[in-house]
């Protein structure tokens, strides 16, 4: 009885002991990172709330008022907006995030999630395939899209990464660069190759189908109802169907309507990437083109578009070219470009498509003078910043179609352009409307590549803040934001971003709304856009303060019909 009794006291002064020393430890914070005192746009459009959000694990643990809970780390918003991180809808950057896993010109615009894959998506490939895009020095080493994902997780990127697979690429994969219709079993072979992407992780199928040229020739032969035949197997997986329309000029109202059919008959939801009116002779037009996309919508087909703020485009040369010439590949192409039969044929159509459609409305320049050569692979000094007229009487050409098609001879045809051919009305309008989201059409590139790119490759989301909702007040904060983040995750079928909330992965943007701001220019690009100080990718900091921490969090985005997907 006594050793019981004594026992008993031990063990409660060792319990009261350990409790008194406990009591002395400091409590783990209760977040990773606590943002205070901001106004947050949460990504539905909605008004904006003074509150706080504490991230923990890589997500988003609490929105409200924190008053008093600890962090490993504080950040003070006191007159900043917190938003989730920007989504950029249709971007080219699958092998420049292998070159700089950083993707500085995206990161410090508060990207963080790149959507890419038209024209040439990174899977499937076997090794006799044309690479399409120069690969930015980057030699391919996979021959599956999850291949590709697995050596862009392995290598890190700042950004979130997803994909399309693009009918180009299956096309080349299963016969070439010919230009013809799939036979019915290089059709089938097509649709195996595609499911197989879906269940990779891709968001779904995407045509780049403008005539008369562009780099992915294959694509635009792709006929309404071969597509319609791949859209039904995206529609197996929930995926969706995106395209570079056949005609954004004279035939652009039926291209919405193909594009709109392809949704309904293959039972898919329909993103338009980078809609505008282009070409002088259809300035004005948006109006029009927007109350398709809206009749489409009011028969029940899931259409919805993507837009960037700009009044030019770029691409390379030869898009510029006739399609009929880059038939069978790029050394018959290339052949073709020096035969002097052929020649005056190539010279002649490529003029009148480029005296037609560019004219830049700033400048009241057209034709070659409104095209700016933006990077050339040998003597970039000779070339880029000028206007391809520019570069013609340079060269005293008679007749400026030679000097270009010569200067694409002599640069093996690695000649990017940047072509001004839309109207600000009409951007304008595209802009402000419920029916678009953003994307840049652009790279996640570094200064120190060089070149003259777009400036969209790094202003695109500042610009939408800074000059159309700050300045034009053509829509209002909320809804330029609910449409950078989760409109377009909606659109995509992602159901744990775009959102600032509860449960959702921590992508978020802290930035000044009265100084935030575009600084990249047509003529001078490689310029980080001024008042984003934090931006956040799956809970890491990756820009602080306006600089690049280093930090590589960032995940795969699968598709919805992903097996086993973990995002």
């Amino acid at each position: 009885m006594r050793n019981s009794w004594l026992e008993k006291g031990a063990r409660s002064f060792l319990l009261g002991a350990l409790g008194a020393l406990a009591a002395c430890q400091p409590s783990p914070p209760a977040y990773d990172v606590l943002i205070q005192g901001g106004q947050v746009a949460d990504g539905s459009g909605a008004p904006m709330v003074a509150a706080d959000v504490g991230i923990r694990g890589g997500r988003i643990a609490k929105v409200g008022d924190l008053s008093g809970a600890t962090a490993a780390e504080t950040i003070d918003a006191a007159g900043r907006v917190v938003s989730p991180g920007f989504i950029d809808m249709h971007t080219h950057s699958e092998y420049a995030l292998l070159k700089d896993g950083r993707g500085l010109s995206k990161s410090h615009q508060g990207v963080t999630l790149e959507v890419f894959g038209e024209g040439s998506s990174p899977g499937p490939r076997h090794e006799g395939m044309e690479e399409r895009r120069g690969g930015y020095g980057v030699e391919p080493t996979w021959t599956t899209l999850e291949g590709y994902f697995e050596k862009l997780q392995e290598q890190g990127i700042s950004v979130n990464a997803a994909s399309y697979v693009s009918a180009g690429q299956l096309r080349r994969y299963v016969y070439g660069e010919e230009q013809r219709k799939p036979a019915p079993e290089e059709l089938e072979k097509m649709k195996e190759l595609l499911a197989e992407g879906m269940e990779q992780g891709a968001m779904g199928l995407v045509a780049g189908l403008e005539t008369p040229g562009q780099p992915q020739p294959n694509d635009a032969v792709s006929s309404t109802e071969e597509l319609i035949e791949l859209a039904k197997v995206v529609s197996r997986y929930g995926g969706i169907y995106a395209s570079h329309m056949r005609d954004q000029g004279a035939g652009l109202l039926d291209s919405i309507e193909e594009a709109a059919r392809i949704g309904e008959e293959g039972e898919v939801g329909v993103e338009i990437f980078h809609l505008k009116a282009a070409g002088r002779p259809y300035f004005h037009q948006m109006g029009n083109v927007l109350a398709a996309i809206q009749a489409a919508r009011d028969r029940g087909v899931d259409i919805a578009a993507d837009i960037y703020p700009y009044i030019a485009a770029a691409h390379g040369l030869s898009v510029e070219i006739p399609r009929w010439a880059q038939d069978g590949g790029h050394e018959k192409f290339m052949a073709r470009l020096v035969d002097p039969k052929l020649r005056p044929r190539i010279r002649k159509e490529m003029t009148e498509y480029m005296t037609t459609k560019y004219y830049n409305e700033l400048e009241d320049a057209s034709g070659f003078d409104a095209v700016v050569v933006s990077s050339v692979s040998k003597n970039p000094e000779s070339y880029v910043g000028k206007t391809l007229g520019e570069i013609a009487r340079e060269k005293g050409a008679k007749d400026p179609a030679d000097a270009v098609l010569d200067l694409f001879v002599e640069q093996e045809g690695n000649v990017g352009l940047v072509m001004f051919y839309m109207s600000e009305e009409d951007v304008t309008l595209g802009v402000a409307s419920p029916l678009t989201t953003f994307s840049s059409d652009g790279t996640a590139v570094s200064p120190e590549w060089g070149g003259q790119p777009h400036p969209r490759y790094y202003g695109t989301f500042p610009r939408i803040l800074g000059y159309y909702v700050r300045e034009k007040k053509a829509l209002p904060l909320e809804k330029a934001i609910a449409k950078m983040t989760g409109q377009a995750a909606a659109k995509l079928g992602i159901k744990d971003r775009g959102r600032v909330a509860e449960g959702m992965w921590a992508d978020v943007v802290v930035f000044d709304p009265e100084r935030i701001v575009d600084k990249a220019t047509f003529d001078s690009p490689h310029q980080f856009p001024e008042g984003i100080d934090y931006v956040f990718v799956n809970g890491v900091k990756v820009i602080e303060k306006g600089e690049h921490t280093g930090a590589k969090p960032g995940m795969i985005v699968y598709g919805p019909g992903r097996k086993s997907s973990t995002t």
